[in-house]
């Protein structure tokens, strides 16, 4: 019973506080926001014990680091325009294996930090945060035209 009323407890916490930080004034502010809820979000859902939440914070923000750096690559490289649409095409699928090979990379060294269960947990929870995130906007867009 109490587990349940902390669950929906959380829930409204963490609605309220993606929809407060959706409004924040500048890009950066909103994404450090953001990040941060999804901080919680995970932690919460994975349940760390403090060993390892210590082990296992560090590997991740290296991660997130990475794949923000492949992202912002692969951005650049839509926007150019004196590209044919085979190579574009082409970069497309590299950067899907190159994300690929990230997500393979970190896993491994997810191991040495948390037990496989919660691995799983943790790419659980980073989707079930990313839908969430996806109906908070597109409500958000629906709710101011």
């Amino acid at each position: 019973m109490k587990e349940n009323f902390l669950k929906g407890l959380w829930s409204i916490i963490f609605c309220l506080t993606l929809q407060v930080s959706l409004f924040a004034q500048n890009r950066r502010e909103r994404y450090e926001q953001i990040e941060a809820i999804k901080v919680a979000f995970i932690t919460n859902k994975l349940d760390f014990t403090t060993e390892e939440a210590q082990k296992f914070w560090p590997v991740y923000n290296n991660y997130q680091k990475e794949l923000m750096e492949l992202m912002k690559k692969r951005r650049e490289y839509r926007k150019k325009t004196d590209i044919t649409p085979n190579d574009k095409v082409n970069a497309e699928l590299a950067y899907e294996s190159k994300m690929l090979d990230l997500k393979k990379k970190y896993k491994k060294l997810y191991y040495k930090t948390i037990p496989s269960e919660k691995i799983l947990l943790l790419y659980q929870a980073e989707y079930e945060f990313r839908e969430h995130l996806i109906k908070q906007l597109n409500h958000r867009r629906k709710s101011t035209n």
